[in-house]
């Protein structure tokens, strides 16, 4: 099973948690977490060394938002350009339209 990491921005910069899902879908609620940092490339750079002995591969969400499954080198190599597609990311999910309910879009064509 993958790791999920948990980051959120706060007032003085960045914190990040770790989930570590288990079998049959359960995500337990964060079982670690760490604050402080600057910007989201240095949380990015201190979960990726905190991390990469142990795995390979980190599911990221970004201020609530799935943004990706990411490898721990990457993250260890460019955490500025990792970082700047997650932000890009984020913000493309919040940018997706709300889903059309079928009853409405029905109801609007009856009129």
């Amino acid at each position: 099973m993958q790791p999920v990491v948990e980051l959120r921005s706060d007032a003085t910069g960045y914190t990040y948690g770790i989930r570590a899902p288990r079998a049959g879908g359960v995500v337990p609620p964060v079982s670690f977490n760490e604050g402080g940092f600057v910007g989201l490339a240095d949380c990015l750079l201190h979960v990726a060394r905190g991390m990469g002995a142990n795995f390979s591969r980190v599911y990221v969400r970004l201020e609530g938002h799935c943004v990706g499954e990411h490898d721990i080198a990457a993250l260890l190599d460019d955490p500025d350009l990792v970082a700047a597609e997650l932000v890009a990311a984020h913000r493309a999910s919040k940018a997706k339209p709300e889903p059309v309910r079928v009853e409405r879009l029905t109801d609007d064509l009856l009129r």
